[in-house]
């Protein structure tokens, strides 16, 4: 267990061998919370935005009829809007 100190501005820092155990790297976001007199800090996850470009295929079904483009893009917004809401819960 290691021990750290708050500084005169309200910061620690994480160990060296705690963040790279644990893939942390500079800018990465927490979520601090308060449970049973305890401090957690949880990652927020971080997920690039997907593109269209990407996402190319991921409709495709056999049997399923050809979408349009616009129809295409609305469904693939929609699967990703998804996913994101997905990864914050």
């Amino acid at each position: 267990m290691k021990t750290v100190r708050v500084s005169s501005k309200g910061q620690i820092v994480i160990p060296k061998a705690i963040r790279e155990s644990q893939h942390i790297k500079t800018g990465t976001e927490f979520v601090i919370s308060s449970v049973g007199g305890q401090l957690r800090l949880t990652p927020v996850p971080s997920l690039e935005k997907t593109s269209i470009k990407e996402a190319a295929g991921i409709l495709h079904r056999r049997g399923r009829k050809y979408l349009g483009e616009d129809a295409t893009r609305k469904a693939i917004g929609r699967m990703i809007t998804a996913r994101d809401k997905a990864t914050r819960t």
